[in-house]
């Protein structure tokens, strides 16, 4: 039979292990949520960027509520400002390739085997 005093260190010992292992758990949990505020807070400054003012934001046209000359005035206004976009493409391209064409043959000097 084991003594009384026996029994006390056994349940002492796991007493203690068990705040042990409590006090770690809590300690690796603790130190898992800074680095999840540290994140969050990362976040928020990055998203802070982003905030706009209300003014600038256009707000959506209900369609229903509009006019039909209203309406087709906004579409062409669209479709002719995409067209601009478009041509402008257009001549950058071709500015482009006008740069990389003019090149005069004459004024190259070929390696001499092409002579």
């Amino acid at each position: 039979m084991i003594a009384w005093w026996g029994w006390l260190l056994i349940w002492v010992g796991l007493v203690l292990a068990l705040l042990i292992m409590l006090a770690v758990v809590a300690w690796v949990l603790f130190r898992k949520a800074m680095v999840l505020m540290k994140d969050l807070s990362d976040v928020v400054d990055k998203t802070a960027i982003l905030d706009v003012e209300t003014e600038k934001i256009s707000k959506p046209q209900i369609a229903i509520l509009a006019e039909m000359a209203q309406i087709r005035d906004r579409h062409e206004a669209q479709r002719e400002r995409r067209l601009g976009l478009t041509a402008a493409r257009r001549e950058r391209r071709l500015e482009r390739g006008k740069k990389i064409t003019r090149r005069d043959a004459s004024r190259m000097q070929w390696p001499e085997g092409w002579s």
